[in-house]
C-alpha cells in the first residue's frame, strides 16, 4: 500500500474513533433543505476530514454536508483533484442506532477515483483501493473481476 493510501486509511479510522463513535447513540439529528438527515457528528467528522485530507493531498474537499450549489461549484472549478467525502454514509442508520454506517472518502482526478476508503467503524472493516493496485479488506486482497475497457 502506498504512503498516501496508508495515510488515508489511518485518517478515516481516526475520524471514526475521535468524532463519530463517541457520538453514536447520543446525538440529535436535523434535516437539510432536501429533507435528508444530518447530525453534529457529520459536521464534526467532515471538518476533521477537511483538515486532515489536505495533509495527504492538497486538494479541495467536497463534502456531503455542503450545499448542492457549493458542491457543483467546487467540482467544476478543479482539475488537479478533489476529495469526495461522506463523513457518515448511512446517517439514518447512525441516528436510529442501526450499526450499518461508515465513512467514505475518495480522491478523484478527472472524474475518476484514484484512491479511496470505506470504513465500517462498528465492524472495524476498512475497504480500500488504489487505481491499478487492487482492492483490499483489512489488508486482505479482494478478488477483482476484469472489465472490458470503455
Amino acid at each position: 500500500m502506498n504512503s498516501k493510501l496508508a495515510a488515508l486509511v489511518e485518517v478515516v479510522k481516526r475520524v471514526a474513533r475521535v468524532e463519530i463513535m463517541p457520538r453514536y447513540l447520543k446525538v440529535a439529528h436535523e434535516r437539510k433543505s432536501d429533507g435528508s438527515l444530518f447530525t453534529q457528528a457529520d459536521i464534526a467528522a467532515q471538518d476533521f476530514l477537511t483538515r486532515e485530507l489536505r495533509k495527504i493531498a492538497n486538494c479541495p474537499v467536497l463534502g456531503e454536508e455542503m450545499t448542492e450549489v457549493a458542491q457543483h461549484a467546487l467540482w467544476d472549478s478543479t482539475t488537479e483533484g478533489i476529495w469526495c467525502v461522506d463523513p457518515i454514509d448511512g446517517t439514518s442508520n447512525f441516528v436510529n442506532g442501526i450499526p450499518y454506517f461508515g465513512v467514505s472518502v475518495a480522491l478523484m482526478r478527472e472524474a475518476r477515483p484514484v484512491l479511496g476508503v470505506v470504513y465500517d467503524p462498528v465492524a472495524d472493516e476498512a475497504f480500500y483501493a488504489e487505481a491499478g493496485e487492487g482492492a483490499y479488506l483489512n489488508e486482505v486482497p479482494l478478488p477483482i473481476k476484469q472489465t472490458v475497457p470503455e
